[in-house]
């Protein structure tokens, strides 16, 4: 008998497939918006002094900010959402894991040799990677913490195939 673990989907299907381009837009706007103020303002003159400097400064640090934050919101967003809407079906025979865009992955039940949890978690929630060898090639899986049910599928698939989990330190 197969069971079905499923992610909740929290943010909007738009959101979920376009955050990162969105992010990136806005940084750019930020970006020409502090390029418009630098040349509307900018006193442009040869030689050094302190105000050229200043404005060096100040367009590093939009160019910073431009690219740093949605990078910084994109990492910890794919972290916290990325596998929302992704569907696991655990059977007798294999575990199939459906991610929310349509790709599949299927993991014979006798192959899956490791179960192990992330070493170190810099974005929560932690991840634990169930890693299949067939034919001498390598696949794995990786499930969050904060999957409904997580125990309960981490039960039945350590039953099934009676493999422990490698906890971190």
């Amino acid at each position: 008998m197969s069971e079905v673990f499923s992610y909740p989907i929290t943010q909007s299907e738009f959101w979920l497939n376009n955050y990162a381009v969105i992010t990136w837009a806005l940084g750019m706007l930020l970006l020409s918006v502090a390029w418009a103020i630098f040349f509307r303002y900018g006193n442009f003159k040869y030689g050094i002094d302190l105000g050229c400097l200043g404005k060096t400064f100040l367009i590093l640090f939009f160019t910073t900010m431009a690219f740093g934050l949605p990078m910084r919101y994109n990492i910890r967003f794919d972290a916290e959402h990325g596998h929302e809407g992704d569907r696991i079906t655990l059977s007798e025979s294999k575990l199939i894991y459906q991610q929310r865009g349509g790709k599949e992955k299927n993991l014979p039940i006798k192959d899956i040799k490791k179960i192990y949890q992330e070493p170190i978690t810099y974005n929560p929630p932690v991840k634990y990677f169930i890693v299949a060898e067939t034919a001498g090639a390598k696949d794995s899986v990786a499930v969050k913490k904060d999957l409904p049910d997580f125990d309960k599928f981490i039960q039945k698939l350590t039953e099934l195939t009676q493999v422990k989990i490698r906890r971190a330190l």
